[in-house]
């Protein structure tokens, strides 16, 4: 149990080389532990990347319900602090971040100190779904510096935050055919591979031994996830 803990708090960045590497060198040698922390590094990139744009879209989803329930709370005619903390409840279920700003920022309103101040740190300048927070912040002090109606900028603001997410996802899908193309690709040298051993050539044994298969392992291993970092990183800045 101890074991499983501890590993549980290694980053996957970490984890991943370390593991393939391991096996690797256990398998081949050093320079074949090299190549494969190389491709388990990447593959881990890869999926930290993956994780960061789903969990963007569960976070603008999160806000864009709780700024629908704050709306419709003040609607309804509770005041700042107990629809701030309506809204809190109810995303409690999906996002503790965005429940947990939500609830400092309804104790400070039913408290009378500044809703504003309270949310403004939250913000950042991280990715949209942790920018709402700011923006939710300057929403506020328009309402209550010029006697706009609360429950109108916290709708507008609504509005805006789920065009993103719809943008968000039709990119997303969008960019999906040209990320599967390029694990296509990647994988079409494993391909060649089984293509020359079922020709009767030994590429797994060139490969898999000497100080010259290990060289070529290492080098396709860092080309493939060149390509592949490289690939992503293109749709990522498209994605922006």
């Amino acid at each position: 149990a101890r074991l499983r803990y501890a590993l549980a708090q290694v980053p996957i960045g970490v984890l991943w080389p370390v593991a393939a590497g391991t096996v690797a060198l256990v398998a081949a040698g050093p320079i074949h532990a090299c190549a494969a922390a190389v491709l388990g590094g990447a593959a881990a990139d890869l999926r930290g990347r993956a994780t960061e744009r789903r969990q963007r879209l569960s976070r603008l989803g999160a806000w864009e319900r709780a700024l629908d329930d704050t709306s419709s709370a003040l609607r309804a005619g509770a005041g700042p602090g107990g629809a701030l903390g309506q809204a809190a409840d109810a995303a409690a279920a999906h996002d503790p971040r965005v429940a947990g700003i939500l609830a400092a920022a309804g104790s400070h309103a039913r408290l009378g100190g500044d809703v504003a101040a309270a949310l403004r740190p939250a913000g950042g300048d991280g990715p949209d779904g942790d920018r709402v927070a700011g923006e939710l912040a300057g929403a506020w002090l328009l309402a209550t510096r010029h006697g706009v109606v609360l429950a109108d900028v916290v709708d507008g603001l609504r509005a805006d935050v789920a065009s993103r997410r719809q943008r968000a996802l039709r990119v997303d899908a969008t960019l999906a055919g040209p990320r599967a193309t390029s694990v296509i690709l990647t994988a079409l040298p494993g391909l060649g591979v089984l293509l020359g051993s079922g020709f009767g050539a030994d590429p797994l044994g060139v490969l898999g031994s000497g100080a010259l298969g290990g060289g070529l392992c290492l080098a396709g291993s860092v080309l493939l996830s060149a390509g592949l970092l490289w690939t992503d990183r293109i749709a990522g800045g498209a994605a922006r």
